[in-house]
């Protein structure tokens, strides 16, 4: 049987695009042209979908469909879905009621074996998901407060902060930024306080100037403002790859050496780690901790009365790009 895998090879597209497509995912990201060139491939190479074989429902919520940090996460998983014999199915979810009204006619349907919840995780799409049989697991960073009930698989994403900052004061830096996106959200949050653990482990002085936040995320703009404020600093910890990817650009198209003059961490391995010039230095989980959390997943769709399914996520991975230093003398 041909897979997307081949399809993505044979039209020198990546495999993300592909599954979207096949997948019937509203990406805004992906034109008419190269979808139609998609479909026009899988006809030609004979891609038959497995319409009978059981399926687990990759749900994206209060996230964009083309948002970048979601892809690997997309790829990996509908690959390990393969591996064990799922199909995966595509949901874009909002707290918006016609959005809502979607998942659960997906969810009565029947055609969900289990679901795979991602993204901006409320108590609204919780306690939805709780009102059916059909089991689901939660990726990355679940509700706050009781939790005891709930399937998932959390990464420690406080550890995670302390580990990057950490292997900048390894080489010698003592004036980090910090550039993060709202505070509104959990996961920033901990990676605050997760920098602040790292200097306060190596006796550093908090400098809460150096702590910069924007809610859209803009890494070229949080370096303009750093700019403006003609804040100190030696290095910058970037809460994901996006604002790191951003804060690159600011610092190249104004003539400052990375990692020479400044260095970049951040955490995520999105695209946009490998194809940036230099790539990113970054901390990652691995991809066989996705495939575990699957394999809870598919573990309650074949025995779920044998209780609850859960794991904790604390290493992660140094992927060397091109943009850390040590710090100049």
């Amino acid at each position: 049987m041909v897979t997307k895998k081949e399809i993505a090879d044979y039209l020198g597209i990546s495999r993300a695009a592909v599954s979207l497509v096949l997948n019937n995912t509203p990406s805004s990201t992906i034109s008419s042209k190269t979808r139609n060139k998609i479909l026009q491939a899988a006809r030609e190479l004979g891609y038959r979908d497995v319409d009978s074989s059981p399926k687990i429902c990759f749900i994206l919520y209060e996230r964009d469909a083309d948002d970048p940090r979601y892809m690997r996460e997309l790829h990996l998983v509908e690959h390990a879905a393969s591996q064990a014999g799922y199909g995966l199915m595509f949901m874009n979810v909002t707290k918006a009621p016609e959005s809502i009204d979607k998942l659960r006619k997906a969810l009565e349907s029947k055609e969900i074996d289990g679901s795979y919840v991602s993204g901006d995780v409320d108590e609204c799409l919780v306690q939805v998901l709780r009102s059916y049989d059909t089991p689901f697991l939660l990726f990355g960073l679940p509700l706050s407060g009781n939790i005891d009930d709930l399937n998932y698989a959390i990464s420690d994403n406080r550890k995670w902060a302390f580990e990057a900052v950490n292997h900048l004061i390894s080489l010698g830096h003592t004036r980090i930024a910090l550039f993060s996106g709202s505070l509104d959200y959990e996961i920033h949050q901990l990676c605050l306080k997760g920098y602040c653990d790292a200097l306060e482990a190596n006796e550093i002085p908090l400098d809460r100037s150096l702590i910069q936040i924007s809610d859209d995320e803009n890494g070229y703009e949080l370096c303009k403002r750093a700019e403006m404020l003609q804040l100190d600093y030696s290095a910058v910890f970037c809460v994901n790859n996006v604002i790191q990817f951003g804060v690159l650009q600011r610092l190249q198209s104004i003539g400052v050496s990375v990692p020479d003059d400044i260095s970049l961490i951040g955490v995520g391995l999105i695209d946009l780690v490998k194809i940036s010039v230099p790539q990113l230095t970054t901390y990652y989980m691995a991809d066989a901790i996705i495939a575990e959390s699957v394999s809870l997943l598919i573990d309650l769709i074949h025995d779920p009365g044998t209780g609850r399914r859960a794991c904790s996520i604390t290493e992660f991975s140094l992927f060397e790009g091109g943009t850390v230093a040590p710090k100049k003398s």
